[in-house]
Parts: structure tokens; sequence; C-alpha cells
């Protein structure tokens, strides 16, 4: 559910002091035709980012017979150049009257909020569609007219949609291509049998084929009118100025009364088996799940939060590490309006399939049989709880929550309902809901069996075993030193052993995170340990001297808060975020985690199994496949052109005693860095370090250094390949050497990415906008210590292959030939500062700028000062550097793509 993060009082037992102080009260005011407005302001104005969404609440479900597709394929031109006009009732007319003038011929509604310094996207669901967009707070109403005209008047050319129908139908053969997609729209099928909901939001590819801009305008016109509009705006915004834009654009439209939905799913239980060619078996189970807002949502919610969220959760416990049944496994609980669904997704070995199912139904039959324990009810509680908390760090989680409910159900109030049932709960609550909703009788079963090693006797002979474990159980069943303030208001403290601790102090909103990182990661691996340091950092967190990895997870779980390890090409470390009060406990368990990892055995071999598989399921992925081929070829034996993941020799190599003795030589508690960002008290977080460092005996020992990493030898041969995988579509993965961390260079080739890659970059508009060829297009860099690399990606149907090739290479060798034009370099330079400016509201993000600069040696102010240097890049550097990178001497490629057919 969504949360409400307004000035209602939040759920029991949730302390959230201060945490709306900075927004005044909320504005809700109907418009002449019946359009809603929503605008939750901030104090001062014109200050920060701010988020603007449009609301549709029309979505696959509002289609009729012969427009299934209609609604995703129109989001996809309300981003196509639209048509301004000239006259009194024009659409430059209406902006003008809005107060917006715009002078060109054609409004380009992503380069036009990009020039703004924002960001836009939209989405389509069954229920809704939604154009949302983050922006500076001082620039929110003329987004708000700029999003209302491309939106509410698309102009719906019949030779862009030509287009953007092939680009959607690359969409779907992307999706086709994804075995868990597939798995999940079998069963979903049965979940609502006959009802819209049942149909994919992308349509079929011969329904998207066939559709005319007559058809979508018909949709359109019926869909995006009156009472199914909503404008949410949160942030510093000016509320005059939206006012005046939301009356002229939203309010100009016709009344319509808001859509009523009919009929109701009508779910077709069973289980349904196919062969296909991947490598792990994909399974899915769905049971049909209460409506938003229905009485039992809330219990239910909880339900799949005991039963697949989180280490500690029951299918993780169960399935996959005692039985070790799944190698990945999940619940979640997907929400509409006339009706849910409650997804057990996992991947498991074709041998095992049966057994997964098995096992998966023996966990889903205990909620019904037996009541949930206080702790997990109390875990459950907090994780859903949290939201209110989280979703107030930024001001797009808090208009989508407005946006949400206000479509879904039209009244606000109803989102403070779902938190007093939640709080309400009791684990019997619980178990009654289950036994009324979760039978394995009604559930939907859907799985893929690898072709290679199951033939249609041995597929049959699952079915059989999945179709037998349906039915009803047998038995009875019941319904030191203190921190210093430096000039950049960061406090810093660095112990005698060598750590460093460093601190920004955010209190706004309750919530706190930290970063405890070491240098390293995989660029010190060596090949016959490939995946060590991956293997490690995962089993930070899975038990130490103090606290079993079960127990752990509990603990983490139970305070809805964040404990992960992690490992890069250059560093390793844990994370964390959690809710202020809980921040002492959390830090921690954080230090126990890497003064005491145990590195346990069975908790190795678990790992390892879920990683061999993981290494075995990215075959299934070409875009994976291509990326992998293509390191290869730019880093030769370099360890950078390995998986960080590992490899499959290196990891059966790994023992206890190998990852101890890593884990000493390489990673000593005085080499570290602590980042902590938020709402914390620095002092108290310093003694709390100290006293565990001397507790373990570290508290001036002073750490021994790790052995050189390797250096980067470029490879020598041929620098292309292709592999050839039978799929819809080809992957391409093209690569140049790039550069290192600290690179003063760095902000230059940001904006040559986005001026190339970005959502109006080059390669968007040439291969996606202009010719039709790709889904996907996209340029991106990655900076290692010892070297980097730049890449396009790529993927597009199979007879469009030297097209899309040929394509990409026009414009590589447009960027090498002349410089970016100034608007270009503007349009980047506004979307890179946007994005900077939306990631710091985040505290984790804040606390990885300061670890990350920290343990890489660069000065603070550098990364703070990202926008400043972005603003001073110009086209003559982005155009040099250009020129320095796209080298074709050095330049490397790999397909993959089906063979060719004789």
């Amino acid at each position: 559910m969504p949360d409400l993060p307004v000035s209602p009082p939040s759920p029991r037992g949730l302390d959230l002091p201060g945490a709306a102080s900075e927004f005044a009260s909320l504005i809700d005011e109907r418009l002449a035709n019946g359009a809603r407005l929503l605008i939750l302001p901030a104090r001062p104005a014109g200050a920060g980012p701010a988020a603007i969404q449009l609301w549709v609440g029309s979505g696959t479900a509002a289609e009729r017979p012969d427009e299934h597709g209609c609604a995703h394929l129109l989001e996809h031109m309300l981003f196509k150049p639209c048509a301004l006009g000239h006259g009194p009732k024009s659409i430059r007319a209406r902006l003008a009257k809005a107060g917006v003038r715009r002078a060109e011929p054609a409004l380009d509604l992503a380069g036009a909020i990009e020039a703004l310094g924002g960001d836009i996207n939209a989405f389509t669901s069954h229920d809704e569609t939604v154009v949302h967009v983050t922006a500076p707070a001082a620039r929110a109403a003329e987004a708000a007219a700029l999003i209302a005209a491309a939106t509410l008047h698309p102009t719906l050319d019949p030779t862009t949609l030509a287009q953007e129908r092939e680009v959607v139908i690359e969409e779907i053969k992307q999706y086709d291509d994804d075995p868990g997609q597939r798995v999940t729209q079998a069963a979903l099928e049965r979940v609502y049998g006959t009802h819209a909901y049942a149909r994919p939001v992308l349509g079929l590819e011969a329904e998207v084929a066939g559709h005319t801009a007559t058809r979508l305008r018909a949709y359109h016109r019926r869909a995006y009118a009156g009472e199914r509009l909503t404008l949410v705006a949160v942030g510093a915004v000016d509320v005059a100025a939206l006012r005046k834009v939301a009356r002229a654009t939203v309010g100009a439209l016709p009344a319509a009364p808001a859509r009523r939905p009919t009929g109701e799913p009508a779910p077709r239980p069973g289980v349904t088996v196919k062969r296909a060619e991947v490598q792990e078996a994909y399974v899915l189970l769905a049971w049909p799940a209460p409506a938003a807002g229905a009485a039992d949502a809330a219990a239910i919610d909880a339900a799949a939060v005991v039963l697949g969220n989180g280490e500690s959760s029951r299918l993780v416990a169960e399935t996959r590490r005692k039985e070790q049944v799944v190698s990945d496994i999940q619940a979640h609980c997907d929400t509409l309006r006339l009706g849910g669904s409650l997804l057990v997704s996992a991947r498991t070995t074709a041998a095992q399939a049966a057994a997964a199912v098995t096992a998966v139904l023996t966990q889903v039959r205990r909620l019904a049989a037996a009541s949930v324990s206080p702790e997990e009810l109390a875990r459950a509680k907090a994780i859903l709880e949290s939201d209110l908390v989280y979703r107030r760090e930024t001001v797009q989680g808090q208009a989508h929550a407005l946006g949400a409910c206000a479509t879904i159900f039209g009244d606000l109030a109803r989102e403070r309902e779902y938190y007093a049932a939640l709080a309400a709960l009791t684990p019997e609550a619980v178990r009654s809901a289950c036994a009324r909703w979760l039978d394995p009788a009604h559930a939907c079963v859907s799985l893929e069996l690898p072709r290679a090693e199951v033939d249609v006797a041995k597929a049959r002979s699952v079915k059989t075993a999945v179709d037998a474990a349906l039915k009803p159980a047998e038995g009875p069943r019941r319904g030191g030193p203190a921190p210093k303030r430096a000039p950049d208001g960061i406090d810093t403290l660095t112990l005698p052993n060598g750590l460093r601790l460093l601190a920004r102090v955010e209190p706004a909103v309750p919530v706190a995170a930290g970063w405890l990182i070491w240098p390293g990661g995989q660029r010190r691996e060596s090949a016959a340990l490939a995946g060590s340091n991956s293997v490690a950092a995962a089993l930070l967190t899975r038990g130490n001297a103090r606290t079993g990895g079960e127990a752990l997870s509990r603990a983490i779980d139970g305070m809805a808060a964040g404990l992960d390890g992690f490992a890069g090409r250059n560093s390793l470390g844990l994370h964390f975020e959690c809710l202020a009060r809980h921040f002492p406990a959390v830090l921690g368990h954080a230090l126990d985690c890497t003064i005491t990892p145990t590195f346990a055995a069975d908790e190795l071999d678990e790992e390892r199994r879920v990683a061999l598989q993981d290494l075995a399921a990215e075959v299934d992925d070409p875009g994976q496949v291509a990326s992998r081929g293509l390191h290869k070829l730019l880093y030769g034996e370099h360890p950078f052109s390995r998986p960080v993941r590992g490899t499959p020799e290196g990891l059966r190599a790994l023992t206890p005693a190998k990852l101890k003795a890593l884990w000493r030589r390489d990673y000593p508690i005085g080499q570290a860095v602590l980042a902590l960002a938020g709402d914390v008290d620095v002092a108290a977080a310093a003694a709390q370090v100290e006293a565990a460092l001397r507790e373990a005996g570290l508290w001036d020992r002073m750490p021994e250094g790790p052995g050189k990493a390797k250096p980067v030898q470029a490879p020598r041969g041929p620098r292309e390949r292709e592999i050839f995988q039978d799929r819809e579509q080809a992957h391409i993965a093209l690569g140049w050497p790039g550069i290192a961390v600290g690179d003063e260079r760095e902000p230059a080739l940001d904006v040559l990415s986005a001026v190339l890659g970005g959502q109006t970059g080059r390669l968007f508009t040439a291969l996606r906008e202009v010719q039709g060829l790709v889904y996907e297009v996209s340029m991106s860099s990655v900076e290692g210590v010892d070297a980097g690399h730049v890449a396009i990606h790529a993927s597009t149907s199979q007879d469009k292959l030297p097209k899309a090739l040929a394509a990409i290479a026009a414009e590589v060798e447009r960027a090498v030939r002349e410089p970016p034009s100034p608007a270009e370099v503007a349009r980047a330079q506004a979307w890179l500062v946007g994005q900077f400016e939306l990631g710091q509201q985040r505290r984790s993000r804040m606390a990885s700028l300061l670890a990350l600069s920290e343990v890489y040696g660069l000065p603070r102010a550098r990364a703070f000062a990202y926008p400043q240097r972005v603003r001073a890049v110009t086209a003559e550097a982005v155009w040099t550097l250009a020129r320095t990178l796209f080298r074709p001497q050095v330049a490397a490629r790999c397909v993959v793509r089906a063979k060719r057919r004789k």
C-alpha cells in the first residue's frame, strides 16, 4: 500500500518527531471539470527539488477489445514532439495562458524538462498511467505546464507512431526473452481469468502492430479527461503559479466522471508447465489476494513479508538455506483496484522443480494452520510501516503516495485506515486471513523447465507431481578522541589504529545511513580464487562471534533496517540504513560483522551454491553474456575481465580458512573508512566504535598493508567476438578503454555519456526515435582505480542487427568528427546536475559519497562540488575526450546473436 506522508497522525508505534515540519498543509482542490489538484508545499518556497506528477486513472484495464496495448503505446507517444501551433486555441496559446511561453514549433517534452534541470519518465499499469517529473522547485510550475501540454494534447503523428510501434515491439520481445516474466504472466493469466488484469500491460506484438493514430486518439479522449486526472506537486513550489497552470491546462479539458471499473477477476487455478531454452527451472506460484483497501489487505501484506521478504523470512530460511531446493526465492503482494495477487517466485534446478513447489506449499500451509510468532508479526509491521519514514526522504516518494491513493481510492483517508488496520493486526488475524485466501487448491502455478534436461515425458511427470502437491494436506488443519567539525560541515575523526570516521549530520528526517568500506575488491583477486571478495562480503552478515546469521537477519529485519555486504571492482564493505532510533543497534551489528566474521562452512556452501546457480542463470540473459564478452576483450587477464561474482573454478576453490586469511590480510579494520549521514549523534557513534575496538584489542593496532593489485595490460589479438544464442533479439556491447577513478575528466565523460546515451541523446534519437531499430540503447562508463572503460549497449531484432551496428558506428564517428552543440551540452549538464541533487535527498547517497571520496584519496569537496564541475565542462573538452576515447585501434565489440540461417 502507498503511504500518505502529510499532516494526519502517524500509525501507532512510529515516532516521527518533526517529520513534516518543513511542509505546510496539504492543498486538495477540485478543478472546474472535476480533475483534482494536490499540492504539498514546503518551506522556503523555491528551494530544493520538487516532484510533479500527472496521474491518469485509466490503464490497461480501461482498454476495449480492439485497444489492447493502447494505454502503454500512448504513454510512449506522449514523449514525441508535440506541435505547438498558432492561434487562440493552439497549445502555444494554452501554455501562454498558464504563464509559460515557448518559441519552438514543436515541444520535445523530455528535452524541455532536462533543460530545466529535471528528470522525467512515465509508467503504465493496469489501473493508471503516470507521468512523473522531478525538477528544481523554482521551475515546478513551468514543468507542470509542459507535462500537461504534451500529455493532454499529443500530436500522434502517423509516421512517428509507425516508428514507435517498432520500439514497443522491441520492448515486448525483450520481455518475451525473460523467463521470469514469462512464468509470471502465465500465472497471472490463471489468477485473473478473462478479466483485463490477465492481459500484459504492453499488449501483444500483433495487437500493437495494428494500432493507428485514430484508435489512440479515441482512447486518449475517453481516458484523459475530467475526474480521471490528478495533478500532484510536492516541494517548495509556488502554489499560486501551480494553481494557474492547473486551471489553464488540466482544468480546461472536458468534464468526465471517474472510470467505474466493472467485472471481477475469475481465477482459474491450476498448473502450467513449459519447456524452454533456459539453464535453470523458473517457478511462480500465485494466489488471488484482496483488492486495494479490502478488509484483509493488511493481513495478507504482513503474511507475504513473513513468508518471503528478507533473509530471515520462512521461505529463505527453510527452502533455500535448510532444504536447499531453490537458489533464489521471494514473495510479495501486487495490489490492484479490483483484486490483488500474492506471488512466490523461485529459481531451482530441473531435478528439484517439483520439490521446490512442495516446499513452498508447506510454508504456505503453515501460515494458515498456526499463528505467526509475535516477533515475525512485529518485523512485518516494521517493514510495512517503515515506508512512512523512508518515503519522507524524497519529494517524489511523497508525491507518488498522494497520487496513488487519490487515483485508487479517491479518498485520502483510506490510507490512514490501512495503517490503522496494520497496527491492530494480531497473529491470529493473520492466520485467519491466510486460511481464507491462501488455500493451495486455489494456487495458480507456472513453471519453465530447461529443454536440454527435460523431455516431454519428464515435464508431464513434474506437472503430475505439482498437481498432487496442491491437493489438501493430510492431518488436522486450523482455519576516544572527539570528532572535529571541518569547515565543510563534516565531522571527522581518525582513530589510533587508522580507522577514519566521517559524518554529515542531517536531522530533518529520522533516518540514518552508513558505509563501512575498504579499498580492495575484485582488483586484488587472483584467478584461482575469483569470487572470493564477493563471497566474503556476502558472508559478513551471515554470522560473527557474537550473533549467528539467522539471528542477525531477524534482528535487522525486525527494525525495518538494511545491512548488506557489497564487493565491487575497487572496494568492499558494508552499508546500512535504518530509522534513527535503531542506529546504535545497527551500527553495533555492522562492527561485529567486520571485526569477527566467522565465514562458517555451511554458510560458505550455501553462498557458493547460490553463486554458481546465479552464474549459470546469467547465460539466460543475452545482455549479460554480451557484457561478459566485452570485458574479456577489454581487460584480458586482469581481474576486471571476470564477473565480480567470480568463476565456477574460483568459487569451488574457496574454503573458510582461505576467506579468513583473505580478511586478515586485505581488510584490517584500521584501513577502513566509516562514513555516516543523517540523524546521528556523532560523538556517541565515535564512543561506540571505540568501545568495540577496545573490546577486540584493535584500538591502537596499526594494520599491515595488503598486496599490490595486478596492473592492466591491454590484450592483444582479435578485438571482436560473436556468441550465438537462439533469441528473439541480438545484443550488442561495444567498448573502449576509459579513465581511472579521480581523473579530472570525469565530468566531461558524464556529459559525453549524456549527449550520446541519454533519453534525448544521439544514440536514443537515431536508433529508436528516428529509425525504430531498438527499444533500449545506452552508453555507460566504469571508472576503476587501475583502469576504466566506456561501453555502448543495445538490443535489436536479429534482422535489424547490421543496421543497428551501422547506426551506432555513425554516431560514434560523428562524436569524433564534430563537437556537441551548445544546446546538447547545456541539456546534458542540466540533467546531470538535477540527478545529483535528487540523489542527495537520500542519506545513504550522502554516506556513500563521503566514504568513496575518502577511501580513494579524493578531496571531499570534489564529490559535493559535482554540479559546479559539470557546469564548467565545455563542448571543446567533451570533443577532445571523445577523440581520445573512441580510437578504432583500441575498440572492442561483442555481439550475441542467432546463427545465420542458410
